[in-house]
């Protein structure tokens, strides 16, 4: 359980700032085997979107796509 509480920690702080490639590597080497934790990456992107289409701000992937 102290792996996915330090995964999860590690989805939350990338939405407030820049990990590092270990960060990064620690979260895709553990994404794979957890299905508790692609859920909650699930969660918080579904809630980021929202979020963003409430503020009438454009989503970062809706941008590159081209919807608005």
């Amino acid at each position: 359980m102290g792996k996915c509480k330090n995964i999860t920690r590690l989805l939350s702080d990338a939405l407030d700032r820049s990990l590092t490639a270990g960060e990064w590597f620690a979260i895709r080497l553990h994404l794979p085997t957890c299905s508790g934790c692609r859920n909650y990456r699930k969660q918080i992107r579904l809630l980021r979107a929202a979020a963003h289409t409430a503020s009438g701000i454009a989503t970062p992937d809706a941008a590159a796509n081209g919807d608005d």
